[in-house]
Order: C-alpha cells, then sequence, then structure tokens
C-alpha cells in the first residue's frame, strides 16, 4: 500500500508536471485508490481530473476510479454554478447600493486564476468591503434574503476578526470582510493600500474588484501559513502556484518582498513561497526568497512545515487562552463577550431555540444558552490542550513554531 506521503508526491506530479511534456504514465506504479484518496481528502480531485485528462495519462488509471474523478468534477462543476447564480445576485445587490467590493480567495480564484470554475471547490464566499460600508454590506444581504447564526457588533468584530459572522443565502455562505488577516496578531496589513491597488474584475457576471496580484499573493501566502497554520493542505498551495502562473509577467516581486517586511509577515510569505517551490515547482526568484528570509529558513524547518502541510496537522502556536484570539484581553473584556454571546435577541434564541419563541419562563433558555456557551469553551480547551501536548512532542514542529516567532533564519 502505497504511503500518504507518496501518494501525495504523485499526486503533485499529475498535477504540476503536466504542465510541461505529458507524464511518462509508466512510471506511475503507485496505488491510484491512495492517489484518489488523498486528492479527495486535499479537495483536488476535480483538478487531477482535468490534470490527466490533458496529459493523456487517464488511460492508466483504473476505469472504477476514473468515473470517481470525473464524477468529482462534474458535482463540483454544478455546485459552483449554483455559487455563482445566487453570488451574482449579492454582487449585483451591493452593487446597486453603491458598496465597491473586492471579490477574494475561491471564487475570485475558480473564475479569474483557474478559469475553470469547476477546478476549485468552494466552501463560502469572501467578499471585501471597506470598513465603513460594514453595515450597509450587511443590510443588503439582510434584505436579500439571508439570514446569519450569530447577531453582529460590526465594531467588536473589527476588533477581534477580519470579517463579520457568516451570512447565508440559498445555501451560499457568505462572509464579509473589512481586511485580509485579523486584526490582532503578527501581522498587520495595509488596507487602504489594498484598496488603492485593486483593479477592475468581472465575477459572477458583476463588474467588481479584485486585488492586484502583488496582494492577492500575499493574501494566498498569509492565509495558508499565518491565519490557518499550515493545516489547509495542498489545496492553498494549488492556488498560490496558479496565482504566480497567471500572473507570472506582471508580477512585481520586490513589492511581494518590501510589503511583507511593511506588514510583518515575511517569514510567514517566505516560508510558504519556500514550500510552493519545493513541493509544487512555482517559479518563484531566488532573489526574492532571499529578500524575504536572508540565508533562508533552516532545512529542519522546512522539512517541519512540508510535514505539517501534508499531515494537515499544522504548527503549534499555543495560543495561551482561548479568548486571548478573539481580542479579549481583561477581565471586563472576557466578561462583555461572554455576556453577548450568552444574552442573544429573542430572533436568535428562537433560531438556536425554537421552543423559547412561545415560552412562558423565556429567561430559562438563557440559562440553557450558558450552559452551551461554556460546553463550547471547555471543549474548544481541551482540544486546544491536546494539540499542545501532542506538538510539545514533536521537535520539529517546535522548532517551525520558534522560527516563525522569532523571525530568525
Amino acid at each position: 500500500m502505497t504511503s500518504h506521503h507518496s501518494a501525495a508526491d504523485l499526486l503533485l506530479r499529475c498535477l504540476y508536471d503536466s504542465r510541461g511534456p505529458a507524464i511518462d504514465t509508466r512510471e506511475l506504479t503507485a496505488d491510484w485508490n491512495e492517489v484518489a484518496r488523498v486528492a479527495a481528502g486535499y479537495d483536488l480531485a476535480p483538478l487531477l481530473y482535468t490534470r490527466l485528462k490533458r496529459s493523456g495519462a487517464a488511460a492508466r488509471v483504473p476505469a472504477d476510479l476514473w468515473e470517481q474523478l470525473r464524477l468529482a468534477y462534474f458535482s463540483s462543476a454544478n455546485r459552483n454554478i449554483r455559487l455563482y447564480r445566487e453570488l451574482h445576485v449579492v454582487l449585483a445587490g451591493q452593487h446597486g447600493a453603491g458598496i465597491p467590493v473586492i471579490v477574494l480567495k475561491g471564487a475570485y480564484l475558480a473564475e479569474a486564476v483557474y478559469g475553470d470554475v469547476a477546478v476549485r471547490p468552494m466552501c463560502d464566499v469572501d467578499l471585501m468591503v471597506r470598513r465603513a460600508d460594514l453595515p450597509g454590506a450587511q443590510e443588503t444581504l439582510l434584505g436579500l434574503g439571508g439570514a446569519s447564526e450569530h447577531a453582529s457588533d460590526i465594531e467588536w468584530c473589527c476588533r477581534t476578526s477580519a470579517h463579520l459572522p457568516a451570512v447565508v443565502i440559498s445555501g451560499l455562505v457568505i462572509e464579509i470582510h473589512w481586511t485580509i488577516v485579523a486584526p490582532i496578531g503578527p501581522v498587520s496589513v495595509d488596507v487602504a493600500g489594498l484598496w488603492d491597488r485593486a483593479r477592475p474584475a468581472s465575477i459572477a457576471g458583476v463588474d467588481v474588484l479584485a486585488l492586484s496580484p502583488e496582494d492577492l499573493l500575499l493574501h494566498l501566502c498569509l492565509s495558508a501559513s499565518c491565519r490557518n497554520g499550515l493545516t489547509g493542505g495542498l489545496r492553498p498551495f494549488s492556488d498560490i502556484v496558479e496565482a504566480v502562473a497567471r500572473y507570472r509577467g506582471e508580477m512585481d516581486w520586490v513589492q511581494v518582498a518590501v510589503r511583507a517586511h511593511e506588514w510583518g509577515g515575511a517569514r510567514y510569505v517566505g516560508l510558504t513561497l519556500q514550500l510552493a517551490r519545493n513541493m509544487f515547482g512555482a517559479e518563484v526568484p531566488n532573489d526574492v526568497l532571499e529578500r524575504l528570509v536572508p540565508g533562508g529558513p533552516d532545512q529542519r524547518v522546512i522539512e517541519a512545515a512540508q510535514d505539517s502541510v501534508l499531515t494537515q496537522t499544522g504548527y503549534d502556536r499555543m495560543i495561551p487562552h482561548s479568548y486571548d484570539h478573539l481580542g479579549a484581553e481583561s477581565v471586563g473584556d472576557k466578561a462583555r463577550l461572554v455576556g453577548r454571546r450568552v444574552f442573544l435577541s429573542r430572533e436568535d434564541m428562537a433560531a438556536k431555540y425554537p421552543a423559547s419563541r412561545n415560552a412562558k419562563h423565556f429567561w430559562f433558555y438563557y440559562v440553557l444558552r450558558f450552559r452551551d456557551v461554556i460546553r463550547t469553551y471547555w471543549s474548544h480547551v481541551l482540544a486546544r490542550a491536546r494539540l499542545m501536548t501532542r506538538n510539545l512532542g514533536n521537535s520539529r514542529q517546535v522548532s517551525l513554531a520558534n522560527w516563525l516567532r522569532s523571525g530568525k533564519p
């Protein structure tokens, strides 16, 4: 049986060796069942289908597995076509309200970078508006029939998160962002600069804006390594490789390095681009990697990072308290956070606890809500404790986390 790493290596060859001459499929002797399973686990099955079909390697794939890949491709196509249909309504609504929108990540990448909406599966849609437009953007979504699980305190959200709580419209999950990374943490993005450099684009048949190629690449790198801690698997790196290839002739690599340093994210961006080049063959210039991380990361750090990507375990950032990442630093902040989570509006309570809608003793459901919040909190604490315990036993992961924190090459 092929190991997970070996299957992942073959998957990468199938996806990116096919950019040049056709794959020599006579050399591909790995267990195709494992390769297909790994591709599905990384959300890369639709892309694998198109690359194998283009390379002529499909004939060497067992018929039943080829049918699985074909179905994965068309299932993704059908889902994304429906999502883009709903996205058209959302973007047209924001346009009609006079709210400029930058379409982020998946919804932009699938159409404008990959050029085939089927090969880039999406769980949700990320849109960015100016901070001053957040109330209007949210009101527009709700006016289109959107529903949100949580009531939004916009000022609180801006203090603790990069986006408002998700809104669902006809199965389309939408997150309205005001920046591309959380406002707390090691990276501080120049949001005004993002807007100044944004360029016109057409997504879902609506005129919108998109990040400049350099800002797009920085966003993808920071999402992969800083925001998600290398837990996203191969999918984020596929996005990076495709973006580098798509904007090969216009990418200002000097500005990529300059902005990464200005934002305090040079280590994260440098390591991510190093992995994208090592594992995927991304065409990242040597001098750019040197500008980002002089001397380059230690080989031990690179190996730990590659293992984190392939296993989707990430590295240990050891956030000491589950409230800290929400911006709750003082006792008062923590108390207010608990209060907001417990004392929801009657409408939100009715959505979570339908029996409360006509209950005589409505206050009783706030007791239940308090219980559920505490259970969620302790579940989070225990999960983080298990992660910390596991990672403490892995010296390579600890070295990776320390290197990212220290800034030393």
